[in-house]
This record gives structure tokens, C-alpha cells and sequence, in this order.
């Protein structure tokens, strides 16, 4: 430990007290940190606001207010929507580490503490904040010297005139990028005599981080997927538009649907949780960009009207039956990157005559309204009981518009994008 530590950031922990977190004051103490300990979330927000910690520890298992909870709160707060805040879980609970990224959370650390990584991941993510203040200024004083350059009436016109050229470039890059997007998109459906299918997509902004496909596997099958990029913008339509041409299907070695033997007679077809797992090997998530992906992935049988898939962070399919009864059909396991040895299950849907199978990305049921208020699973479902009796396309665009009008503003926080079919027995 340090011989002479100096006072190198103060930290919030929100845990119920224990002898282990005493000793971790002293450590801590010997690092350099000074450790404030509060025994559940209520009391964390309070000190947060008064103590303005340099970085904050939630314990996931907290009494009263939950630590998701708590990070959510927290992350609507000026004074605290930017403090990194790091989960304390257990070596097993990966079902609490992945719930934590969605809610705002940068990393997580398990018990019982390893002090040195436990410092060593406080020092990374205080860096990190260090320099996005550091940037911010930056940008502050760059801002103040435009500016002052353009009370001149020369150098304001030279400046508009560099921002127009750099705006019109920028457009130009942008519309063709979304140009390649829009491509990867499906623009001829299988054509079958008992099944109709139905999508549509709308990016929050230029670029987004959804893609969908519906495609014919052979004479009996077809392979349909959503999929659903961490993050927005540039970063995430990249990934999107390279897992868009992975999940091509191709007769040749490098097909991940179809395994191709020495005769187009021996081929098979690669199961939905094999496909998973190929793409979790295939994608690790980066240790600094901690990008990750969702993904439903499912092949239907056309025949008999089984539909095969595997859920990998995704929101789970919606069944609609022909009486219109709406059912979740749940399948759970983790995004595909975040955790090198992930296994993926199966779940099988077995269509009735005139069901419905809806899969869509999660920024349908996370749209909100001016009152922060999620559109939810429960509208969802009833507009999906709305529009029964419409035909299937004019029911998916049906339900996009229903998320829209929820926003009051027209425009959806997140990318939407919904894929369904009606089978029917041949």
C-alpha cells in the first residue's frame, strides 16, 4: 500500500454495513479515497446531492429502493447524471451485471472485494470522467474564441461559409451511409402461398443500430431476425450494417445458417442457439467501447408452423392467436459480446391456423411520453388486439404509429423496428 496517500477523490457506497466494509474504509483510506458509507438507496440520493461524490458504489440487493432503481434516479439528476457509478453483485449474478448497463451503471465489481481491482477500476473510470470534463472545457473555450471571431463581419462569413461545406459533407456521408443501411434491408419477401409477412424500421436519427431480414432457408424454412445495437450513431449503425451482411445467407462455407456438406442435398440447417453462439464468438465486446448486441433469431417451419428461436437479450416474441389472445413467449438469455462462455436456450412456438408472431426491438415498449412514462408491454399487446383484424402490414405500421403518438413529439428515443408474420397451414 502507498506510504503517503494523498486525498485523490472522495467515493459514495450504498451497501448495508458489514465488517468487510469497515476494513474497506481503512483501505481505501490508504489509497488515497475517502469512502462515505450509506446503508440503502433513499439515503444515497440525499448524500449524493449534498457530498457530491467523485464516483458512487451501488449495491444491487439494496433494502427499500434497489440499486437499478437508485442508478436510475440518480442518472436523472444534474448534479449526478454524469458520476460513474459502479455495482456491487455477486460472482454468479450475470443477469444483475447486464440489467446495470442498461440502467447507466460503467462497470461492476464483485464480492467479496479484491481491493487492488477495486481501486484499480475507481482509478480507470475517475480518468475517465477527468477527461470528459477536461474535453468539456475544451469545447467551452473553443466555443468562446468562435465567438469573438465572429463580431468580425470577414471572419464571420469565413466561418459560415467552413461550417457549411463541413455541414454539407457531413449530410453527404450520412445520407450514404444510410443509404448502405437501408440496402441490408428486405426488399423482396419470400413469396409463399401460406405465410405473409410484414416489417418495418424507423432510426431515431440518420444512422441506427437495428437491422431485420426475413429470408428463405430452403423449400420448407424460413430464417427471421432482429437485432438490436448497444449506443447510437456511427459506432452502432457499423456493427449493425457488418452483422447485416454476416447474416446474409449464402450457399458457401461462410454461411452461418446453412452448413454445407459435399452435395447441396446433405445440407442442414444451423439451429437459432447455435447461431448465438457463433455470433458471441464471433463479436466479444471491446473492453473500451463495451459494445454488445441483442438479438431473436428464429426459423419457421412452414409446413407445420413451428417457429424455432433463440433470445439473446432481446425482447421475447409476441403470439397472437387467432382469438386474439396475446402471449410472451419467454426465452432468457444474455446479449451476445458481453460474456465470452454464454449459452444460449431455445424456445419453440407452435402456430395456429391465422396466428400472428411479432418481433420487435425494445424501443417500442421503452418509447416515452412527456411524462417519462414507458409506452410499455401492456399497449403494445392491446394495440396488437387493436389491430387483429387489419391486414398484417397495415397492423405493424399501425403499432409504430400508436409509439409515436405515445411520444407527443413524433419521434421515438431509440430506433423501432418490428418483423411479423401469419402462417396459415398450406
Amino acid at each position: 500500500m502507498p506510504d503517503n496517500p494523498m486525498h485523490l477523490g472522495l467515493i459514495l457506497m450504498a451497501a448495508e454495513s458489514s465488517p468487510e466494509l469497515k476494513r474497506l474504509i481503512q483501505s481505501f483510506s490508504a489509497y488515497g479515497f475517502e469512502l462515505r458509507l450509506v446503508p440503502d438507496g433513499e439515503t444515497a440520493l440525499l448524500s449524493s446531492q449534498e457530498l457530491k461524490p467523485d464516483l458512487i458504489f451501488l449495491d444491487v440487493s439494496l433494502p427499500g429502493l434497489s440499486g437499478f432503481d437508485t442508478c436510475l434516479s440518480l442518472k436523472e439528476l444534474d448534479t449526478t447524471k454524469d458520476t460513474p457509478v459502479i455495482f456491487v453483485t455477486t460472482p454468479s449474478d450475470r443477469a444483475s451485471t447486464v440489467k446495470g448497463f442498461s440502467v447507466g451503471a460503467v462497470d461492476y465489481v464483485t464480492r467479496p472485494f479484491q481491493i487492488e481491482e477495486v481501486i484499480a477500476r475507481i482509478t480507470t473510470h475517475l480518468k475517465i470522467r477527468n477527461l470528459q470534463v477536461l474535453l468539456k472545457e475544451i469545447i467551452s473555450n473553443l466555443q468562446e474564441e468562435v465567438a469573438e471571431r465572429q463580431r468580425a463581419e470577414e471572419a464571420l462569413q469565413e466561418s459560415m461559409q467552413l461550417v457549411q461545406e463541413a455541414n454539407n459533407c457531413m449530410k453527404n456521408d450520412l445520407a450514404a451511409a444510410a443509404r448502405v443501411q437501408q440496402a441490408l434491408l428486405p426488399e423482396i419477401l419470400p413469396a409463399l402461398s401460406n405465410v405473409s409477412f410484414a416489417w418495418t424500421y424507423q432510426p431515431c436519427s440518420e444512422l441506427g443500430g437495428d437491422s431485420l431480414n426475413v429470408f428463405q432457408l430452403d423449400a420448407d424454412h424460413v430464417g427471421l431476425y432482429v437485432l438490436d445495437v448497444s449506443g447510437h450513431g456511427v459506432s452502432a449503425s457499423l456493427l449493425s450494417v457488418t452483422l447485416s451482411r454476416v447474416l446474409i445467407p449464402r450457399r458457401d462455407s461462410s454461411c452461418l445458417m446453412i452448413k454445407t456438406h459435399r452435395s447441396p442435398e446433405t445440407e442442414t440447417l444451423v439451429s437459432p442457439a447455435e447461431i448465438a453462439t457463433r455470433l458471441n464468438s464471433m463479436f466479444p465486446m471491446s473492453e473500451d467501447g463495451r459494445q454488445y448486441f441483442t438479438l431473436i433469431y428464429g426459423i419457421l417451419n412452414v409446413r407445420n408452423g413451428v417457429f424455432r428461436y433463440t433470445c439473446a437479450g432481446h425482447p421475447p416474441p409476441l403470439y397472437l392467436a387467432p382469438n386474439q389472445d396475446v402471449s410472451q413467449c419467454e426465452v432468457g438469455n444474455v446479449p451476445i459480446g458481453l460474456f465470452e462462455d454464454s449459452q444460449y436456450d431455445e424456445g419453440i412456438i407452435q402456430l395456429e391456423a391465422g396466428g400472428r408472431l411479432y418481433l420487435y426491438s425494445d424501443g417500442l415498449i421503452e418509447a416515452k411520453n412527456i411524462a417519462r412514462n414507458f409506452f410499455g408491454e401492456t399497449r403494445l399487446q392491446e394495440t396488437l388486439r387493436v389491430t387483429h383484424q387489419s391486414p398484417l402490414q397495415l397492423s405493424v405500421d399501425a403499432t409504430v404509429k400508436a409509439v409515436l403518438d405515445w411520444t407527443e413529439n413524433n419521434h421515438a428515443q431509440d430506433d423501432l423496428s418490428v418483423l411479423a408474420f401469419e402462417w396459415t397451414p398450406p
